[in-house]
């Protein structure tokens, strides 16, 4: 049943709620002047991100067959206390970037819900993606409380709205701004309080359409475009009220703003609005409409059963804080939901374009998706957090999502009819390996190589079929022709983990070490001695040489010896010697190989090809401390990834700035602690103990809103707090809940390898 908006008033007052005291506003029509040459996108770190919770058919697919079918296929965002970018239908197109409530009021400049409020977010209860927002006004006029969630069965994202008024003479308006098809440009608009299509806020650009409708009537709307003079914002900037009603926009940076016909006097209003997609704008305002038309508390019961249900078949973690079990429960939330619910198995990294706010895209048009045209931002699938990702679902007790990642991770591994790689003297087919990053779909966006991403995917599916969910033979193909080309291609790649530099990287041969060496035993059990030789005996060959390639003597950073970030840039037929004076530009600048300190050397010691107390790591280890930790006051350890770091980015002005810290780092060096401890005393209690600084470092790094960013602040009053980089990201919250896991078993989650070597 449609529960209408309604008003409690202040019965004291005696004032009748039809009394609104504003005239009736014209209706709007013709087409609002100005145009668009640029757009951008909302601010890279979210304080909320959920869709609904939906499970897999028989055949790990989303479809009719599954239990929580009809299956919602919208995924929302929030920053600032508004709803940001809205997904659909896929997980990698967003269809909004913003969406606020502005209020004025006689004698008062206009009150914007992203920029003056004082606002908390809050959870609704653990494990469960759906967000209360309460945004009071600074000067006590008004409280909104809004409740955002997805309709579990439709594409729609509802918001619940309390509104209490404490002072006469208060309007309030919706400002929306779509991005439609994943372009801020290029968009139509309709603004409407009652004639066709229908009462509401409409906009669409080719197959992707949107409504937003409301349970109380519309006063007033008018359509026009971000910026211009049509733009309602400048409006109510200006005037406090609409004084043009556009009914269209076309082709631009579309902005629909609409006011709510709610009464002037003091009391309280209830009402909905929902936010519905389809492939034109009337199939869009019905999934809104029949949304309204049920009851959204029901609605919101179904959505927390769906995820209650999810989150109680999982492992119970974090028993030692209870913000440590908190995190987790939001973690598993939120990794969960960067799944895609067409393409089963196609986890994104996060749902956002890192300083999306303050960085144009110039992209119009919708079709090819080409890397020139359309914005990617996070909201693509890498292969190394799909499957960081997967794993840590694996470790949190999910045994169904595991799977379809390494299926979808299948479907996107290249074959020889894509080509070669060719760099210097190596002519590769591309048969075996991946793409940097892709859509959902596995259509290609980024098309560099990354030899750690060819590595991962054989890691997922090893640790999958030892979990007994798969047989030999469903890894085997996967792992055989990724393995087949890491052999033929390696050691060199021509990025490293942090998609910046060639060379030959101590992280990424940690990766492939450990990779090669799972496929030999799965080599083995497929009855393949020849390539469990093979592989073997490359695992084992690249191990003894890592420390020979990338380990200096003549460093500038604490006695000089550390494992270095790269060497042998550039070319595959350079010369890997960490005590030259070969030098790499980064960014800008220009570096010898031995000056850049990285701590990705940890990664030798967590996936087992080198010991934690060999010689070479002990002085890494107090290289990566002198020259990459820094004590956040309050919260703990963070790291830089690299000397030299420039990725950031100023959130006034855009231009590039530094690196900051990266919460996840601190997860790993909670991982080598743990190893460094069982290898020194096999003690549980102190394996435990050397983890927690770390692990809790790494909790007090999430928002209150529980989300873990990309990037942390280093220093000065915002230290420990997200910069305008991705949040949440799904790679830091997969990081904690495998570290997390680890804690609790006092034992490392991935299987170890027998190519360990020491110096």
């Amino acid at each position: 049943m449609r529960i209408p908006g309604r008003t409690v008033l202040i019965a004291i007052l005696g004032v009748s709620p039809l009394l609104t005291g504003v005239a009736s506003a014209a209706t709007p029509s013709g087409a609002a002047p100005g145009s668009s040459s640029f757009g951008s996108w909302s601010h890279g770190s979210k304080d909320l991100f959920g869709a609904a919770y939906e499970s897999y058919d028989e055949d790990l697919k989303y479809s009719a067959r599954s239990d929580t079918a009809p299956i919602s296929k919208v995924w929302f965002t929030g920053t600032s206390g508004i709803l940001t970018e809205v997904f659909w239908p896929t997980n990698d197109t967003p269809q909004t970037r913003d969406s606020q409530l502005l209020v004025t009021a006689p004698g008062r400049r206009l009150f914007e819900e992203r920029r003056d409020a004082r606002r908390s977010v809050h959870w609704i209860e653990e494990g469960v993606p759906a967000f209360r927002v309460i945004t009071e006004d600074p000067g006590g006029r008004f409280r909104i409380v809004k409740t955002l969630f997805a309709d579990p069965d439709r594409d729609v994202v509802l918001q619940r709205l309390k509104i209490t008024r404490k002072v006469r003479g208060l309007r309030f308006f919706v400002l929306h701004n779509p991005s439609a098809g994943n372009t801020p440009l290029g968009d139509s608009a309709i603004a409407s309080t009652g004639d066709a299509p229908g009462a509401g806020l409409f906009a669409w650009q080719g197959p992707f359409a949107q409504a937003l409708v409301a349970s109380v009537p519309w006063r007033d709307a008018t359509a026009g475009f971000s910026g211009a003079e049509s733009d309602g914002y400048r409006e109510l900037q200006k005037h406090r009220t609409l004084t043009t009603h556009y009914r269209d926009a076309k082709d631009g940076d579309v902005v629909l703003t609409g006011e709510l016909d709610l009464p002037l006097s003091p009391g309280v209003d209830e009402l909905t609005l929902a936010l519905g997609f389809g492939r034109d704008i009337d199939e869009a305002r019905r999934a809104a409409e029949a949304s309204l038309h049920e009851d959204a508390g029901a609605l919101l019961d179904r959505y927390r059963a769906q995820w209650r249900a999810y989150q109680a078949s999982l492992r119970p973690l974090g028993s030692a804080s209870p913000d440590l079990a908190r995190l987790y429960r939001s973690s598993v939330a939120v990794i969960k939901s960067l799944e895609d619910r067409t393409h089963a198995g196609a986890f994104i990294a996060s749902p956002s374009v890192p300083w999306g706010d303050v960085r144009l895209d110039p992209a119009s048009a919708i079709s090819p998706r080409t890397s020139g045209r359309i914005t990617g931002g996070y909201h693509l699938v890498w292969p190394r957090d799909l499957g960081q990702i997967a794993l840590a679902l694996l470790a949190a007790g999910d045994t169904r999502s595991p799977v379809a990642a390494v299926r979808f991770t299948k479907s996107i591994q290249l074959s020889a009819s894509d080509g070669t790689w060719d760099f210097g003297s190596l002519h590769v087919s591309k048969e075996g390996s991946f793409y940097q990053n892709t859509w959902s779909d596995g259509e290609p966006f980024w098309k560099g190589l990354e030899l750690d991403q060819v590595a991962q995917p054989i890691d997922l599916c090893y640790h999958v079929y030892k979990e007994g969910l798969v047989a030999a033979d469903a890894c085997w193909d996967l792992v055989r022709r990724a393995a087949d080309f890491l052999v033929a291609f390696g050691p060199w790649t021509p990025l490293d983990r942090w998609e910046e530099v060639s060379g030959v990287s101590p992280s990424t041969l940690a990766f492939v070490c450990a990779a090669l060496a799972h496929a030999a035993e799965l080599a083995g059990a497929m009855g393949h001695p020849e390539r469990e030789a093979r592989y073997r005996e490359t695992a084992e060959r690249w191990a003894r040489q890592i420390d020979g390639w990338t380990f200096t003597t003549r460093g500038t950073t604490g006695n000089g010896r550390y494992f270095e970030r790269v060497d042998g840039t550039g070319s595959p037929d350079a010369p890997r010697d960490p005590n030259d004076d070969r030098r790499f530009t980064s960014q800008g600048r220009s570096w010898l190989e031995r000056e850049v300190v990285d701590c990705g050397f940890l990664r030798l010691v967590v996936l087992g090809v080198r010991p934690a107390r060999a010689a070479g790591i002990t002085d890494s280890l107090e290289a990566c401390d002198a020259a990459l930790r820094v004590e956040v006051p309050g919260i703990g350890p963070g790291f830089y990834r690299y000397v030299g770091d420039r990725y950031g980015f100023d959130p006034r002005t855009g231009e590039r700035t530094r690196g900051r810290l990266w919460p996840m780092l601190t997860g790993e060096r909670a991982e080598f602690e743990l190893a460094r401890a069982l290898e020194k005393s096999g003690s549980p209690a102190a394996a435990r103990k050397r983890m927690r600084p770390y692990l809790d470092a790494m909790a007090r790094f999430a928002t209150a809103s529980q989300m873990l960013p990309e990037q942390v602040y280093d220093r000065g009053p915002h230290a420990g707090q997200p910069t305008g980089a991705a949040a949440p990201l799904g790679w830091a919250h997969a990081e904690f809940v495998l570290t997390l896991r680890e804690h609790d078993d006092a034992k490392l989650f991935r299987l170890p390898t027998a190519s360990a070597g020491g110096r």
